[in-house]
């Protein structure tokens, strides 16, 4: 299959596509600043995808309505503006909107250069695959910088619509050192962790902090839908043994060694997140965070201050699918103040309007720097005095309070 450019490629399209953009490090900058370039491409088109928060920064709303199951930063304009159709489903919900009922009639995604006859999703397995069995027409932009694994999803060449040159910069996720309050979050999170456990987390500072706290332990297995830089460590000293994983987002060092690493598994949401295999699994560990918990238990993972700067994305089919497996637990790990300890993240109650991620029905272990509370099975009463317990002291007074005048009107 000959290789054109992306203006070339922008140039055939027909008005009218519902298009998915690939998100993650698949996101094909180099064709949508072709389409940017040439807005009549897009004519009477809509643009479906799942960008990520602080990895996909581009609106894509810019270049034509667009319907998702993930919110950005960059795409509350688009919202507001009635440009952004924002879908609040779970990662295992998007991935059968995605096969049936978004109708995509194409998909676009970078890729590692074409080997034998066919092409690696490279860093990102999560979606395309949905489009796949949707029999979306399939274009794949070129990168020869990304790798090429060894053990994951790849699409023979004549599955493709077109193959598409397009080198360009794949994002990075720097994470932060974790300072004393976070460490200490990450001590009590890895105290939960036994030897042997099926383990998932997310990617950031926090996840940084319990990866750094688990180096004493051994048999670990990771299975989730993204790991970063902070796992390389785990199997380098042999704390982990494998990985299952649908996307790798970290430094160019993370994405250099998963072209070699044979412990690391890609696989697509419909693998990582569906309920049944996560049920499954032996003695699994759910590592999760969120913006703040409420005392009866309830998490908010997608809303700041009223504004959708995220969603739930896989949280829930984590959570949920983790406690059904055998010894399973489910944590939800967040600081316990902000803004310089002048708020408490432990709540009274969600504010009104606020989404909840987390039902206090899924809640089990809650961890903050100062301790962890056990929810489940817990009554009304024990679940807020296990949550003020955690809670940052200079909040605890005014928590018990507000859990008073609540408990007062049930």
């Amino acid at each position: 299959m000959p290789m054109i450019t992306p203006a070339t490629f922008a140039e055939t399209l027909r008005p009218g596509l519902r298009i998915f953009i690939a998100g993650c490090a698949a996101e094909p900058t180099a064709v949508l600043d072709a389409l940017a370039a040439r807005p009549a491409a897009l004519a009477a088109s809509t643009l479906l995808g799942v960008p990520i928060a602080s990895i996909n920064r581009r609106d894509w709303s810019a270049l034509a309505p667009l319907e998702c199951a993930f919110m950005t930063p960059e795409l509350r304009a688009g919202l507001g503006a009635g440009r952004v159709s924002f879908r609040p489903l779970h990662y295992s919900d998007a991935f059968a909107w995605l096969r049936g009922p978004a109708r995509a009639d194409m998909a676009i995604f970078r890729c590692a250069a074409p080997r034998d006859g066919s092409v690696s999703l490279a860093l990102t397995h999560d979606f395309v695959p949905a489009l796949m069995e949707a029999g979306a027409a399939l274009v794949a932009v070129v990168d020869p910088s990304l790798p090429d694994v060894p053990d994951g999803v790849r699409i023979g060449l004549d599955r493709l619509h077109a193959l598409v040159d397009g080198p360009s910069a794949t994002p990075l996720l720097p994470v932060d050192e974790p300072g004393e309050a976070m460490a200490a979050l990450g001590r009590h999170v890895a105290g939960l962790v036994r030897d042997g456990d099926m383990v998932q987390t997310g990617i950031g500072t926090a996840v940084a902090a319990v990866v750094q706290a688990m180096g004493g332990h051994r048999r670990l297995r990771f299975h989730g839908g993204m790991i970063g830089d902070p796992v390389l460590g785990l199997l380098d000293a042999g704390v982990v043994d494998a990985v299952t994983t649908g996307v790798a987002i970290g430094s160019a060092a993370l994405h250099d060694r998963v072209a070699r690493e044979k412990r690391i598994a890609f696989r697509p949401v419909g693998v990582t997140h569906d309920a049944a295999r996560i049920a499954a699994l032996p003695s699994m560990i759910a590592i999760n965070a969120a913006v703040e918990v409420d005392l009866f238990g309830q998490a908010n993972s997608e809303m700041i201050e009223g504004r959708q700067v995220s969603a739930q994305g896989g949280v829930a089919d984590f959570v949920r699918g983790a406690r059904r497996t055998k010894e399973g637990r489910a944590v939800i790990a967040l600081l316990a103040s902000g803004k310089g300890g002048s708020i408490s993240r432990i709540v009274p109650q969600l504010a009104p309007g606020t989404p909840v991620s987390i039902t206090r029905g899924d809640a089990d272990i809650v961890v903050t720097e100062h301790g962890v509370a056990l929810l489940r099975d817990a009554d009304l009463d024990q679940r807020a005095e296990r949550l003020i317990a955690i809670a940052a002291p200079q909040h605890q007074v005014a928590l018990a309070d507000g859990w008073a005048r609540m408990r007062a009107r049930f």
